[in-house]
């Protein structure tokens, strides 16, 4: 049964809303329906001698009852239908994204009925739509494109037709066979042969495809008007033709809504309102061909003003038009559009209110740029560790560990998970007393004390594209695939989203400096956790425990598990886990927004604490994202009618947790854990704002003032202008990022972080190879970036499948810092003015040695 909370909330489709549930219903509201209840009661005799029509024609909306209705209709069909009205169903029931039974139900098809001519194409395109992307799907491809070079096979019309449903695209030797047997235009074959032509881009197809509205064979005109159109789009001429040819084939003719459909489905918005009219005009009083056609269309470009015709249809006599109809009607559903109510509004106005609120209350009690920057080195470990755990994970982060658990299963949950403790023991154990007893403000000083100001010029540039990357691409992520989606804005006010999410950010970050930041990061990161338990709650719930949720077998869509180095594999155990350590340990030496938060803090125990807490809140949202991943998956396997007509379950998994906001959770609730999602995206900004302002104040403005630096006063003022310039920054460059292809975790691993790595290696040379040179630095960080750009985007240079993208960061600081090593063996250039020892280092400031 189809729960009434996934209907909660107005929805509507052509400015239509539905109505709320009666206990939503304000108690003035109440007592107006009780007296217009009472004014019907005094009517009844006159309404009764109202014509039962008008009833008929009552607006219909899309309701969990009348979904539950159409899915049954084209089960029962599935059940117990033959031939092609069973193919019908079958296909009906895998396009909405209901796969059960239908596989094996024509499993026992084939066997019963595999050998008979024409019946077997259907059977074989139902089989293949099932492993639509898997290896059987060719061999039944295989089969019916066979069927259609055999010139003596009596079912070659059939099998051209099958061909270009499912949209296969012929090799070029094979194109010119099929080219041939368009000829001449009347032949059975050619409007479907022109079709499979058409979809392999094939010069000319679609014109010839045309020519043929104006063949004197009804049944060819009929063929080239049904093959136009299933293709996704026209040329401007083929629109025009389609739309002359349907209005001049005269009335009863069989082609008549065939040309009307395809009219329809191409038609300029003025033209298409009487072509749909009489589309409905077909789907009541036409024949069985002609309702399935008209039914097909609306399916295409109906909405809710058509529900009622398809309802009632739903008790035609004719089983194929009865699973059309149903197909219409939940094709229509999934067009149906979701919003975030009033209620969600106010509590995501009241969660910025309190960000702004954090920043002014701080900003009266920073006074110096120690303060402003550093917290006054004083800060509580358990307040930084989380900060520094919410300052790491991002919106996309957020959104990317269900969609990656949904599509490719929990390999990369489990290494990541089995990473962490010897994270633990290296960047505590080793790392971070390093940098602890150097009394630095900005990370990259410490390159300039052992490699000279050239390395820390380059390794400031290096941090600050990576964090302004970084902030961008989170924030137009967050503005055009979770606010703009979320709150129904039109696509093109993502540039106004971005400006506003940004501004809040920049507003309470510049404010109140680095413990602004940290106390925000602590609320944000309760909201995060809370959002995320909140969605498990709700879908074991919605789908009557935790068993409902947590698979009982290996799913076959995920690759199976693999533990070691495994070559043209995706993701192993072991790949996660190294890329997972190495990611952690580079971010730990080497980007500011950790450095600066161990130097927040007042000695190494402290710092240590900041990051074994980070590393447990890590472990808890990991292990929280993957439930909710695992929920999700269930979640729209169960109810896919839910999901926008052009998403499927696993081709759109990142997408999935921001939809099951608005269609799942409870009012206000939603905007309980779009604040989450926000919280994400301000956490991340707001400390790659506060890091990149350190790095351009004491790295770059500092080292132009010389010895003029301005006062302690002056200075806080200076730095509040520097992130707003940042902030800025990151909003324009936001404007220039286009929609990021390709799995959100592959994103962060292929993109945002490029150049972890080989900014990491400069801090390794400096502190673990006594004898590195700049110059040798430099080539190693040029082979470091060279390494990391090649094993990321191999198959974009070279069109073949290289190594997993999860190498690309543990090769590069490898090749990094050999190369640096090495190359620093080369008498080239002088070594830095300070070399860092234990002995320098453990009386607080390093000495100068030459």
């Amino acid at each position: 049964m189809f729960s009434s909370r996934f209907f909660s909330r107005p929805v509507g489709t052509n400015g239509c809303s539905v109505a709320q549930p009666p206990s939503a219903v304000p108690s003035e509201l109440r007592r107006r329906r009780l007296g217009r209840l009472l004014v019907l009661v005094v009517l009844m005799p006159a309404l009764f001698a109202l014509p039962s029509a008008g009833a008929a024609d009552a607006p219909l909306h899309f309701t969990p009852e009348l979904c539950e209705r159409s899915v049954g209709a084209i089960r029962r069909v599935l059940d117990r239908e033959q031939r092609f009205v069973k193919v019908h169903a079958a296909e009906y029931l895998l396009a909405l994204g209901y796969p059960q039974e239908v596989e094996e139900a024509f499993r026992k098809e084939l066997q019963t009925h595999g050998g008979e001519l024409q019946y077997r194409i259907g059977i074989w395109r139902v089989l293949a739509r099932c492993d639509a992307r898997g290896p059987e799907a060719s061999e039944w491809t295989d089969k019916i494109r066979d069927v259609l070079r055999n010139p003596s096979a009596p079912d070659r019309v059939h099998a051209g037709e099958t061909l270009a449903k499912l949209g296969y695209r012929l090799h070029d030797d094979e194109a010119a066979l099929l080219e041939r047997v368009t000829r001449p235009d009347s032949a059975p074959l050619a409007p479907y042969a022109l079709w499979v032509l058409a979809n392999s881009d094939w010069p000319g197809a679609e014109g010839r495809l045309a020519g043929l509205l104006d063949s004197s064979d009804m049944d060819t005109r009929l063929g080239a008007a049904y093959a136009l159109r299933h293709l996704p789009s026209v040329s401007p001429p083929t629109e025009e033709k389609l739309l002359a040819a349907a209005r001049r084939e005269r009335s009863g003719s069989k082609a008549k809504v065939y040309l009307v459909a395809a009219a329809a489905i191409h038609a300029l918005p003025e033209d298409r309102a009487s072509l749909t009219a009489k589309l409905a005009d077909f789907a009541v009083q036409g024949k069985r061909e002609e309702k399935v056609e008209a039914c097909q269309t609306l399916a295409e470009i109906g909405g809710d003003v058509d529900l009622s015709l398809l309802a009632r249809l739903l008790d035609d006599a004719d089983p194929d038009a009865r699973a059309t109809a149903a197909y219409a009607i939940l094709k229509i559903g999934r067009r149906v559009r979701h919003y975030l109510v009033p209620w969600d509004w106010a509590v995501i106005a009241v969660y910025a209110l309190g960000m702004l609120s954090v920043g002014w209350y701080y900003s009266r009690r920073t006074k110096t740029r120690e303060q402003y920057l550093l917290g006054d080195r004083q800060m509580k470990p358990l307040m930084v560790g989380i900060s520094l755990f919410a300052s790491l994970i991002s919106t996309i982060s957020y959104l990317a560990w269900p969609g990656e658990i949904i599509k490719y299963g929990p390999m990369m949950t489990i290494g990541t998970i089995l990473a962490y403790p010897l994270i633990g023991v290296v960047v505590g154990w080793l790392m971070i007393p390093f940098i602890m007893r150097l009394r630095v403000t900005s990370a990259y000083e410490i390159l300039e004390l052992r490699l000279g100001p050239g390395v820390r010029t380059l390794g400031s540039l290096l941090f600050l594209s990576l964090r302004l990357l970084w902030m961008s691409v989170i924030v137009y992520a967050t503005a055009s695939r979770v606010l703009v989606p979320l709150l129904g804005l039109d696509p093109r006010l993502t540039p106004l989203v971005c400006a506003i999410l940004a501004f809040v950010t920049i507003a309470y970050t510049a404010m109140g400096g680095l413990r602004a930041v940290v106390i925000t990061d602590l609320i944000q990161t309760a909201i995060l956790l809370g959002a995320a338990i909140v969605t498990v709650m709700v879908i074991t719930a919605s789908l009557g425990g935790v068993h409902a949720w947590w698979p009982s077998r290996w799913p076959a869509h995920w690759p199976a598990l693999q533990f070691g180095y495994v070559p043209g594999a995706r993701v192993t155990i072991f790949g996660a886990m190294l890329a997972t350590f190495t990611w952690y340990v580079c971010t730990s030496a080497s980007d500011q927004i950790a450095i600066q938060r161990y130097l927040a803090t007042k000695d190494v125990k402290a710092a240590r604490t900041v990051l074994l807490i980070s590393l447990v809140a890590d472990t808890l949202v990991t292990c929280i994202l993957a439930a909710v991943g695992l929920g999700l998956l269930a979640y729209f396997q169960r109810f896919p009618h839910l999901l926008p007509g052009n998403q499927t379950v696993l081709g759109d998994s990142d997408k999935l947790f921001s939809r099951f906001i608005v269609i799942g959770l409870p009012v206000g609730v939603s905007g309980l854990v779009v604040a989450g999602l926000l919280a994400c995206a301000m956490s991340a900004l707001s400390a790659g704002i506060n890091s990149t302002c350190s790095v351009i104040t004491v790295d770059i403005l500092d080292r132009l003032r010389g010895k003029n630096k301005a006062a302690a006063s002056e200075g806080v003022k200076s730095l509040k202008h520097v992130s707003i310039f940042v902030g800025v920054i990151v909003v324009l460059l936001s404007l220039l990022v286009n929609t990021v292809q390709g799995n959100l975790l592959e994103v962060c691993y292929k993109v945002v972080n490029l150049f972890t790595a080989p900014l990491a290696g400069l801090f390794f040379l400096a502190m673990f190879v006594p004898w590195a040179r700049g110059f040798g630095t430099m080539v190693g960080a040029a082979c470091g970036l060279a390494v990391v750009i090649a094993v990321s985007y191999w198959k974009e240079f070279t069109g073949t499948q290289g190594i997993s993208f999860l190498w690309a960061m543990p090769l590069s600081l490898l090749v990094e810092v050999g190369v640096g090593a090495l190359v620093s063996l080369i008498p080239i250039g002088r070594r830095g003015s300070v070399r860092l020892t234990r002995s320098t280092m453990e009386n607080g400031e390093p000495n100068a040695e030459s």
